[in-house]
Parts: C-alpha cells; sequence; structure tokens
C-alpha cells in the first residue's frame, strides 16, 4: 500500500514537470539553448511529453518499465548535458547546476531501485 502511495506521488512530481516544460516551454528553451542543446524547441516539448508519459506510467503501473526507462534516459541526459556544474564559473551558478544534478542522480537511484524491486 505505501508503495503504491509513493509511486502514485512520484508519478504526480514527473507529470507536473512535464506539465511544466510544455507550459514554460519558452523558459526552458532559452536555458537549454545557453547550455548549448541541439533543437531546444524539440527537445523541451519531447523532455514534456516523455515526463508526463513516465509519470502517468509510475502512478498507474501500466507500462511501468517502459516509463522508467524513458525517464532514467531523460535524467541522464538531463543532467549531463543541461546540469554541467563542473563547467560552471561562478559559486553560485555552480551550486545551483550541482544540486540539480545531485537530484537527478538521487531519483536516477530511486527509479532503479523500483525497478528492481
Amino acid at each position: 500500500m505505501i508503495k503504491t502511495i509513493l509511486l502514485v506521488l512520484l508519478g504526480v512530481f514527473f507529470i507536473l514537470n512535464g506539465i511544466s516544460h510544455l507550459i514554460n516551454n519558452e523558459i526552458y528553451e532559452e536555458y537549454s539553448s545557453k547550455r548549448g542543446l541541439i533543437a531546444p524547441k524539440l527537445m523541451v516539448r519531447l523532455s514534456g511529453v516523455l515526463l508526463i508519459f513516465g509519470g502517468v506510467a509510475l502512478a498507474s503501473g501500466y507500462l511501468l518499465m517502459i516509463g522508467i526507462v524513458g525517464l532514467s534516459l531523460f535524467l541522464v541526459i538531463a543532467s549531463f548535458t543541461i546540469h554541467q556544474f563542473w563547467k560552471e564559473r561562478g559559486k553560485e551558478k555552480k551550486l545551483l547546476e550541482g544540486m540539480h544534478f545531485a537530484k537527478n542522480m538521487a531519483i536516477l537511484t530511486e527509479l532503479i531501485y523500483i525497478a528492481y524491486s
């Protein structure tokens, strides 16, 4: 029962994040463009859809492993292309990007744990 509740909550987190990517796409596109992401407009929209799909998969349990794989790919790609804290010059930017990178790695670890439990 608790695992189900936690999966639903994690799914809602990803769904809301995906909706944010679609609603605030201009902000995400600008941020991604500054990071040198290829085709930021397309990537932001695709990532929004992927986040929503993965979140629904987690929350519903339907196509769970496919959702976990998709979310894991998103987290790895976003972490190593967008949140490159090691390239930042300023302390604040380095700290901010480092926190995003660490958060993504923590969530990735959680998804791997879910996949194997």
